[in-house]
């Protein structure tokens, strides 16, 4: 007989004996209950056949099916799991005081008991682990707020899932999450970020999960074409797909490939993937990214039409040589090309003018009555830009209106301006791009695409700035003149672009000199030694750079001496102790280093929900009892929650990547060029690096390795739709003008 509480609820314990149907949100069957009788039931739950359940709810009558069992919640009718018991004791953020000796202690006496011991006799469990009474009980009422979930909780921590992860699935799924996860561990790969296939299979496996399951080729199959957006491309060949999810799956079959290809049929026909043909091969990449390839190349192919606020009467070369009479060659065709056009590209290498030759079109639109509104991927770009040309400019989410959650901006509410620019465009990825041409109404509003097409390519998917230029697409100008005002830092940059590294540089009246090369450090870890010297000794006290905000260190790769990882854990223990008298805890080498109050970090993902995107740097400038931050970003202060999964996106930011500093300048940059990673070397890497710094560019390393990186020549191959799709429009341009002439 079902129980009823205060609430007047009912509880129902048994096994699910039918299901009739099951889905995430929606399960209907009937139970065996523990008196032996047999109950329809119905609710927003998952069942699965034999599972022993209890659940909570109501009798109604349904007009078709008679009476049944409104399920209201389920719970899992378990034993408490003894190791996911201790994991969970353990490793909860808030339960203090119990360490995994003391977790491991309860968890052992206890068990299956420890709800009840909990509730009746916490005593005992103080008395066994040496608890106070005040910690127990500040136990019991983190226990009582999950306590529908505990069961379920503790069966997911046993996986050696954290706190985080766990939380995260049962926000999502509550109860039903066990069921979910016996039937498919791999929606973890999608539900939890950041968590590796390989952990997930290994948890599979741990499940039962056969190796040659379809739910684990199927995320095999999806996981190699994560990866191939997170190494910048859009698509992967069919066959080479197969290979790669081969490779990762290792299953003990001899028809392994047969089975790869068949789901990867399947997922192809239900389109949880997308297939195209280009030149007889068969690409396989998320749908999402094909479509939005495809509306971009059509946005692309009218980038030749006129400019919607310009005529051919119009005198736009007496007009550009009024508002900008000083510009070169070069700089006054991109002007022209820009005021004559739908769309346009303007590229060149740090020096040739490429912000000055926007500050004349936006002048020229200026004088003509028409609103220009200035874009970039950072804040740090956009501002840059602002200081330079004179009118506001914004990051580009901030421009589409983009919330945290969705845009505001779109095709019913486009962009209201006669001219869009977008400057850094190297970094702009493909969803990015397609993004911004949503919102941009082409028959009112032009768009002039302003970047370095010698810099690196985006960390996203996609290479647009280098599609467009190679297929030029759309009407293009690269500015190949470095103009007088450069400088030496920046003749000095683009000299890296003819293979050259130049020697350290005469010194200023400033007491610097702009360009320094250290290249006698065979040994890495005497490089790092110079390094450390460089911020104990040098920097500061001899060059007058502020430590934090001025100096920024590059380096190719986060691993080895010369990696981020490294260098964040010696420059955090040296700045906070030699800037604050601040001493650095004992690190666990199996954590990552813990934030301390001033510390320089970085973000590294786009955070729609705090507004902070990837890329920007900022101060660690308040750290709770609980663990909650509050970090300054570009002058912001923005809170963190303790335990939230915004932790993750945070890193030390002494030291970066080359690619983690796009978009971003500083007064020094200290560049770290070594042979140890000479297979990551390229002119592109040294010049995108150096040209990082505003005022002082320091190259440290070997001298072997700057010369092969100066010298390596690497195009970023990257596999993308539009650089097929833009070839294929400029062929059809060809044929369709050399018909046109034909016919006359």
């Amino acid at each position: 007989m079902p129980r009823e509480n205060a609430d007047g609820v009912l509880t129902l314990r048994g096994v699910v004996d039918v299901v009739f149907f099951a889905g995430p949100q929606f399960s209907a069957g009937r139970l065996l209950t523990t008196d032996e009788e047999s109950v329809t039931f119905a609710g927003r739950i998952y069942a699965r056949k034999d599972e022993p359940v209890v659940l909570k709810g109501n009798w109604t009558q349904h007009p078709k099916f008679g009476r049944q069992f409104h399920v209201e919640s389920m719970e899992y009718d378990l034993d408490l799991d003894v190791e996911g018991l201790a994991r969970y004791l353990a490793n909860h953020p808030d339960i203090k005081g119990i360490g995994p000796v003391k977790a491991k202690v309860i968890a052992e006496k206890f068990g299956g008991d420890f709800e009840r011991f909990l509730s009746e006799e916490p005593e005992a469990i103080a008395k066994t682990a040496k608890l106070s009474m005040d910690a127990v009980k500040r136990l019991r009422d983190e226990w009582q707020k999950t306590r529908e979930y505990n069961k379920v909780i503790t069966w997911l921590a046993a996986f050696e899932l954290t706190h985080h992860q766990v939380t995260t699935l049962i926000e999502k799924y509550r109860n039903n999450v066990l069921g979910l996860l016996q039937d498919d561990p791999y929606i973890m790969v999608r539900e939890i970020r950041g968590l590796a296939f390989k952990r997930i299979d290994k948890i599979a496996r741990r499940m039962g999960t056969p190796k040659e399951h379809p739910n684990r080729i199927r995320a095999g199959i999806l996981q190699c074409v994560e990866e191939a957006y997170d190494q910048g491309d859009c698509w992967v060949e069919y066959e080479e797909l197969i290979d790669r999810a081969n490779t990762i799956l290792v299953m003990d079959v001899l028809d392994s490939r047969e089975r790869i290809e068949k789901i990867l049929d399947a997922q192809i026909d239900g389109g949880t993937l997308a297939c195209s043909s280009h030149g007889g091969r068969f690409l396989v990449s998320r749908p999402d990214i094909l479509r939005m390839a495809h509306d971009l190349a059509a946005a692309f192919m009218g980038g030749s039409k006129p400019n919607p606020h310009f005529c051919e009467e119009d005198d736009l070369d007496e007009l550009v040589s009024r508002v900008a009479p000083t510009l070169n060659d070069a700089q006054q065709r991109a002007v022209l090309s820009a005021l004559s056009h739908r769309i346009s590209v303007i590229s060149g290498a740090g020096g040739s003018g490429k912000t000055y030759t926007v500050s004349a079109i936006t002048r020229a639109m200026e004088e003509c009555d028409l609103q220009t509104i200035l874009a970039a991927p950072t804040g740090k770009a956009a501002k840059r830009m602002e200081e330079v040309v004179g009118i506001e400019a914004s990051t580009i989410h901030r421009l589409l209106g983009f919330d945290g959650k969705t845009y505001s901006r779109g095709p019913d509410n486009p962009i209201e301006a006669d001219m869009v620019i977008v400057d850094e465009l190297s970094m702009v990825d493909v969803p990015l791009a397609w993004q911004l041409f949503q919102c941009i109404d082409l028959e009112n509003t032009a768009v002039v695409l302003v970047g370095d097409h010698n810099q690196l390519p985006p960390i996203g998917p996609g290479n647009v700035l280098r599609d467009l230029i190679d297929t030029q697409a759309v009407p293009t100008v690269i500015l190949d003149k470095v103009v007088r005002q450069a400088g030496v830092l920046k003749e000095n940059s683009i000299a890296v672009l003819k293979g050259e590294i130049k020697e350290t540089s005469e010194v200023e009246p400033s007491g610097r000199r702009v360009w320094y090369v250290v290249d006698q450090f065979t040994d890495q870890m005497d490089a790092q030694r110079f390094l450390l010297d460089l911020f104990r000794n040098v920097l500061n006290e001899r060059l007058g750079f502020d430590l934090l905000r001025d100096v920024q260190v590059l380096t190719p790769t986060n691993k080895g001496p010369l990696g981020t990882k490294e260098l964040n854990i010696h420059l955090q223990k040296l700045l906070q102790e030699k800037l604050w008298g601040v001493e650095v805890p004992m690190r666990d080498p199996c954590h990552r280093p813990k934030f301390l109050v001033r510390d320089k970090v970085i973000q590294t993902r786009n955070n729609y929900k705090l507004g902070v995107m990837n890329g920007t740097t900022g101060f660690v400038r308040y750290i709770g009892d609980d663990g909650s931050m509050t970090i300054e970003f570009d002058g912001e202060p923005v809170d963190i929650e303790a335990c939230s999964m915004d932790l993750q996106d945070i890193g030390l930011a002494y030291a970066l990547t080359t690619h983690r500093a796009q978009g971003s300048e500083f007064p020094c940059v200290v560049f770290l060029v070594h042979k140890a990673h000479s297979f990551m070397h390229h002119r592109n890497l040294l010049y995108t690096g150096v040209t990082r710094a505003q005022e002082t560019a320091i190259l440290l390393g070997d001298r072997w390795g700057m010369r092969n990186c100066a010298q390596k020549r690497h195009q970023e191959n990257r596999k993308t739709f539009l650089s097929q799709l833009l070839v294929k429009t400029s062929e059809e341009t060809v044929r369709e003008l050399a018909h046109s002439v034909a016919s006359r």
